[in-house]
């Protein structure tokens, strides 16, 4: 009897055994270090070997759009909770250079391996939830709009597994900024870039600035203001601001100050705009390339930023069109600066003369038509090795040298302790 049973356990281990091998011969063992719940399948097209004779109407639709030549991306999971990624809905492509693509939230729409490109949102990717088959020629998409000194990246997750990045650095396969600067006559992108050319406005310092524009200056009378909710964030900007209010008035808006502003209201145009002079764009934390809307929302209106972050400036925004906190060895003597500048009207006003050369363009628009461009110009994939060293390592400098230094908050000082 126990050899009877022996015998019955061991004819279907062997059953077993041979089934996942006839599967296997339809895939590629190779599995990446990452996600081991992922497998790459052959790349073939839909109609090759890995199609099937069974009707489904997701295999149909795959090969409809193949056949026009349209690119498909699904939004895997969330971006903080927004199932279009903040896209917006319809035809978000509409009006772009290259405008053939579709984009899906449904993860039934399709079969997962027969997207072209798959977005990931990086701070709400868990390892546990991912696509089962990938096919080699696919495009996975890390998206995060987040530094990496408040949001680290798991390094054991991302090892060999996203072949594009979409993010806020520069050097982003597809460059995803806040928001843009762009020429007011042509519409041309000028910036974020390595190498922005700002010579249409340097050519022109010296004219006169807009009528408009001076009576909203004349009409200031308070010199600075901040709309801030995190209190604890680890620039260090709220001790500095503790600081430069002994100095000069700043007028805090959130729950770090006393002051409000209706979510119903533009208090940008509303409060800002009309009564000061200047606007603190300082950002939560020092990393390359984070610039986000503290600084971009205020150059939308006629405001002077004064920035305190980690990036290069000069490749996000137009010169002599913010004021950086960290020229000035204290707060003290920015302070003095801003209060030179509000009693100096003609010098005040020389900070807006860009607005008759530039104007501030949609991000998310420009991200999203670069994103089906690069869908259709991009051949073959390649990998990142290791996500967590391209998007983190040696990405926050001055970050890290703030934190080491135990000081609570930068400087001109941090910068010279750094060599720069």
């Amino acid at each position: 009897m126990n050899k009877k049973l022996y015998f019955f356990i061991g004819l279907i281990a062997v059953s077993i055994l041979m089934f996942c091998l006839y599967l296997l011969s339809f895939y590629d063992v190779e599995i990446p270090n990452t996600y081991h719940k992922t497998y790459m399948i052959r790349d073939t097209d839909l109609d090759g070997d890995n199609a099937t004779d069974w009707p489904d109407e997701r295999i149909e639709r795959a090969r409809e759009y193949q056949r026009a030549g349209v690119k498909t991306i699904l939004l895997w999971n969330t971006l903080f909770g927004d199932r279009n990624f903040y896209f917006g809905e319809g035809d978000i492509f509409r009006n772009c250079s290259v405008d053939k693509c579709k984009i899906f939230n449904d993860h039934d729409h399709l079969h997962v391996e027969d997207y072209d490109a798959v977005l990931f949102h990086g701070n709400e990717l868990s390892a546990y939830e991912v696509p089962l088959m990938r096919r080699r020629q696919q495009f996975y998409v890390y998206v995060n709009l987040e530094s990496p000194a408040n949001r680290a990246v798991p390094y054991k997750y991302y090892e060999n597994y996203f072949n594009l990045t979409m993010t806020y650095r520069l050097d982003s396969d597809i460059l995803w900024s806040y928001d843009n600067i762009e020429d007011a006559k042509t519409g041309d992108l000028l910036a974020p870039a390595e190498n922005p050319d700002w010579g249409v406005y340097q050519n022109g310092v010296g004219e006169a600035v807009d009528e408009t524009i001076l009576d909203v200056v004349r009409g200031k009378s308070k010199p600075v203001i901040w709309f801030v909710s995190n209190c604890n964030a680890k620039s260090g900007r709220l001790k500095y601001v503790e600081e430069l209010e002994k100095h000069i008035g700043v007028d805090i808006y959130g729950k770090c100050g006393s002051h409000s502003c209706s979510k119903n209201q533009d208090c940008f145009r509303d409060v800002v705009e009309p009564n000061y002079f200047f606007y603190l764009s300082f950002e939560n934390s020092f990393c390359n390339d984070y610039v986000t809307e503290k600084l971009m929302n205020p150059l939308r209106y006629n405001v002077v930023p004064v920035v305190y972050g980690g990036a290069n400036y000069s490749r996000f925004a137009p010169p002599n069109s913010y004021v950086n906190a960290l020229d000035f060895e204290s707060p003290k003597e920015l302070a003095a600066y801003l209060k030179y500048l509000s009693q100096d009207l003609r010098r005040y006003q020389s900070f807006l003369q860009w607005k008759k050369y530039y104007r501030v363009g949609q991000g998310t628009k420009r991200a999203v038509c670069a994103l089906c461009e690069t869908l259709h110009k991009r051949k073959s994939p390649k990998f990142y090795t290791a996500l967590s060293h391209w998007y983190a390592k040696d990405k926050c400098p001055i970050q890290t040298l703030l934190s080491n230094a135990k000081d609570v908050y930068a400087t001109k000082l941090t910068l010279i302790g750094r060599g720069k």
